[in-house]
């Protein structure tokens, strides 16, 4: 008996033998308990209430939607960007401080029980940075590290949409905030959580607006927002925007006249090459650092599942390392990382002034509070040159063994503070090789530290970073200006070298992380304009022509896991028409074979059907069995009638099941042998396209300023390849290496994710 029959037996065993007006099938399948629990929320109190208020406030809503147009709602997501990371970052800096002021109360407070200080001081350090490791494991894992890979890569055109939610963003203000409590003793940043903040706050905002102002999204927009978050974010950490100095962190008082001589600019670029010499050997340090813990067992398994033990167990080894009454009165360790820049700005000599040991009888640091914090520097057994060297050298591995531990941290700032000392102590050096300063036309000019500390800060971590816009950074954080020559003389000897060895540090995260990232193409290889788009294209080509049936798209769909495929006139010409994305022909597939067409051709065929038995014919369709009775042979066969009568309910339940299954077949088949119907698909008309004899420079740097992941390649119109971001990448790397290899005229085939959209091509 088939669907319908099933029914009707239902209908006649109802009490009083009365039938229900007939209703259509979609009201009989979807109507039941769907449809009254409809009516039942309906008729609630608190949804009449609801709809009476959005119709009371539809017209505020309205009038504020068009105020919001009539001003631009890019002002308006501006302004509230600015003012919210604003609050933020004042709300943040507030709490640390309460923080590291608690911490050296209760110091203080202990002072004469060296054993009670010892705990307290390392307790306090552990327990912010476990807690901070903790939200990184429990809440967002994604809040981990800076987020300035991912950024990267969200900006080269790689969507990584989990890295900019509200949960993120809410795991990365509390890990950011313990992590900078712990001071100067873990020795890390909040650059990198910070900007990724901002761009986690702009993301929301940017759909807050989207749907008041009612317009739509697109990729383009999505950016420009991620780039103003990310100008925000460092905006509001150094109060420095490009360009004009809003308020000066660390205020100066050099001589202007003359503050420098051009024989000077030669110990400005041997300070550039020192700093680049030695951020040379930090990247190589730190980058092996984290492949020895990912090879060891031990740290793979601490880092993998115990990310709060480890990082318990390094903040230990850091806190008894820089205990005030141990080693950590020859790091100023009582210093925050503001008052470790103050210092090394200062403008006096230390080299030359012998009352700095002397204002300092004790054995131990000044305490806070002090009028100066360069005193800090003061010992009687050591001078200041000799505890800045020992500085240097410790936290150059402190600073390797803090970055291992998976908590939120910025990593710019620690390397700017470093540099910063660093170019203090050469500084400090060359006053003492030169204490009468550097004679010129008759004009003495007295050598400068603290303008050696502003040189070395903005050269080793440009250097670090292999950016060049530290060198302004510097500049908005002093307001100084006189030292422009010098320290960009710094900074361009520095980055020249470390870009010539090393990757830079967020550059060497993306390759371990393995996130999908172009190397650099160093400037001035002319192999880069001896290899062509078709040495390195892949020619295995996966794509659609313009006249196709269904079973093509899902045949096409089975084959290959491409993002997107690029649509042809022909199979024979190729030429290339523009591009779909995958999404788009499953969800033209599933509507062409949804269930509720299904249901409903079933329901027609059994209502259609004269006799509700059906069995299966030969070839795997449906035939009634008047087809049956039309055979000789099959009617004159004695006893199939006694046969059929005596089958259990079992059996004629599943023979009826078979006969449905293959008449779902049947419709299946006649549903794929359908033409695709192209006005029905949102299609990319222009995507983007290369030429066979596109150089390599050039495809680079066409992917690296429209930020594409796909290109075809064309000659004359005719697909003949495509290039993705994975062959592009080993032929950067190739040509880098001299290890490349062309692969005319046959590729090898793209990976799953090669063919994403992005850009305009989305």
């Amino acid at each position: 008996m088939g669907l319908c029959g099933s029914r009707r037996q239902q209908a006649k065993e109802r009490p009083g033998g009365s039938e229900p007006p007939a209703q259509h099938p979609d009201s009989q399948l979807l109507g039941g308990p769907i449809q009254q629990l409809l009516d039942r929320d309906q008729q609630t109190l608190g949804c009449m209430a609801m709809r009476r208020v959005g119709q009371a406030l539809r017209p505020l809503g309205l009038s504020i939607r068009s105020q919001i147009l009539k001003l631009g709602e890019d002002w308006i997501f501006l302004f509230l960007l600015g003012i919210s990371m604003a609050t933020i970052s004042f709300g943040l800096d507030v709490v640390i401080s309460k923080f590291q002021r608690a911490n050296l109360w209760v110091y203080d407070a202990l002072e004469g029980y060296l054993a009670l200080q010892y705990f307290s001081w390392v307790l306090y350090h552990m327990g912010l940075m476990m807690v901070s490791a903790g939200v990184a494991k429990y809440i967002s894992p994604q809040a981990a590290g800076s987020g300035i890979p991912e950024l990267k890569v969200t900006l080269r055109g790689v969507v990584l949409s989990e890295f900019f939610t509200l949960r993120t963003g809410l795991a990365k203000l509390v890990g950011v905030v313990c992590t900078l409590a712990a001071g100067s003793t873990v020795f890390l940043g909040k650059v990198g959580p910070f900007v990724h903040m901002a761009t986690i706050l702009a993301t929301q905002l940017g759909r807050v607006m989207v749907r008041v102002a009612g317009s739509s999204e697109n990729p383009a927009r999505k950016y420009e927002m991620l780039v103003a978050g990310a100008a925000v974010g460092v905006a509001c950490c150094f109060v420095a925007p490009v360009g004009e100095t809003v308020a000066v962190l660390f205020s100066t008082s050099w001589r202007v006249e003359f503050p420098y001589d051009l024989p000077e600019l030669l110990s400005f670029a041997l300070l550039g090459l020192v700093c680049g010499a030695l951020c040379c050997l930090y990247l190589f340090c730190h980058r092996n650092l984290l492949l020895l813990l990912q090879d060891w067992p031990l740290s793979r398994h601490l880092l993998s599942r115990n990310q709060i033990l480890y990082a318990g167990l390094v903040t230990l080894v850091l806190a008894s390392i820089t205990f005030p009454p141990g080693l950590g009165q020859y790091l100023g360790a009582r210093l925050t990382m503001k008052e470790l820049l103050e210092t090394f700005f200062n403008n006096c000599t230390w080299g030359d002034r012998g009352e700095l040991g002397g204002l300092n009888s004790s054995r131990q640091p000044s305490p806070p509070p002090v009028p100066d914090p360069w005193l800090q520097w003061s010992h009687p057994q050591l001078s200041a040159l000799e505890m800045l060297s020992f500085f240097i050298l410790a936290k150059f591995f402190l600073l390797l063994l803090a970055t291992t531990m998976t908590v939120p941290a910025g990593y710019f700032l620690p390397v700017f503070v470093y540099g910063a000392g660093l170019g203090r102590l050469y500084g400090e050096l060359v006053a003492r090789l030169f204490p009468e300063g550097i004679v010129s036309d008759g004009i003495r000019i007295v050598i400068t530290p603290a303008a050696y500390a502003l040189a070395g800060a903005a050269a080793y971590s440009g250097a670090v970073t292999h950016t060049l816009s530290t060198a302004l950074l510097v500049f908005e954080l002093t307001g100084q200006m006189s030292h422009i020559l010098p320290v960009l003389v710094a900074v361009l000897v520095a980055n020249a070298l470390s870009q010539r060895c090393q990757p830079s540090f967020f550059d060497g995260l993306i390759i371990l992380k393995k996130l999908p990232y172009l190397p650099k193409l160093r400037v001035g290889q002319s192999g880069a304009h001896d290899i062509y788009a078709e040495d390195f294209m892949v020619t295995d080509l996966k794509f659609l022509p313009r006249r196709c049936q269904y079973k093509d798209i899902r045949g096409l769909l089975k084959s290959s896991s491409l993002k997107q495929f690029p649509l042809v006139d022909s199979q024979e010409s190729r030429i290339l028409l523009g591009s779909i994305r995958r999404k788009h022909l499953a969800k033209l597939l599933s509507e062409q074979l949804s269930t509720e067409k299904r249901f409903q051709y079933l329901l027609s065929q059994s209502e259609a059907t004269s006799v509700p038995e059906l069995v299966p014919g030969e070839t795997g369709t449906l035939c009634a069995v008047e087809k049956a009775a039309e055979t000789p042979e099959a009617a004159a066969e004695p006893g199939d009638g006694e046969a059929l009568m005596e089958e259990e309910p079992g059996t004629r339940l599943s023979v009826k099941m078979k006969n449905m299954h293959h008449l779902a077949e049947q419709w299946e088949c006649q549903q794929l042998q359908e033409q695709m119907p192209l006005e029905q698909l949102p299609i990319d008309p222009a995507p983007y396209r290369l030429l066979e004899k596109e150089t390599l420079h050039q495809c680079y740097d066409l992917f690296n300023l429209l930020g594409l992941r796909t290109a075809y390649v064309t000659n004359v119109g005719r697909l003949v390849g495509v290039v993705g971001l994975r062959e592009l990448k080993a032929a950067v790397e190739g040509s880098v290496k001299g290890t490349f290899a062309r692969r005319r005229p046959h590729g090898g085939e793209l990976q799953e994710g090669d063919l994403e959209p992005s850009g305009a091509a989305a």
